[in-house]
C-alpha cells in the first residue's frame, strides 16, 4: 500500500511539473538554472524577467492576417 502511495505521489508530482513546464508557469525557474550556469551578469529579477518577455513575444511583427 504504501508503495501505491509513492508511485502516486511520484506520478502526479511528474504531472504537476509537467502542466507549470507547458503553460510557461516555470519559465523563470528555468531561467534562474540556467543562468546560474553561466557566468557574466546577474539574472534578472522577476519583474525584470517578465517585461523581458512581453518585449521578446511582441517586438516580432505578427502577420497573422
Amino acid at each position: 500500500m504504501r508503495k501505491l502511495r509513492i508511485q502516486l505521489r511520484s506520478g502526479l508530482l511528474q504531472f504537476w511539473r509537467g502542466l507549470r513546464q507547458w503553460s510557461g508557469d516555470s519559465a523563470y525557474e528555468t531561467y534562474l538554472v540556467r543562468a546560474r550556469r553561466q557566468e557574466g551578469e546577474p539574472p534578472l529579477s522577476p519583474k525584470e524577467f517578465y517585461v523581458e518577455q512581453l518585449s521578446r513575444k511582441y517586438s516580432r511583427p505578427n502577420r497573422c492576417c
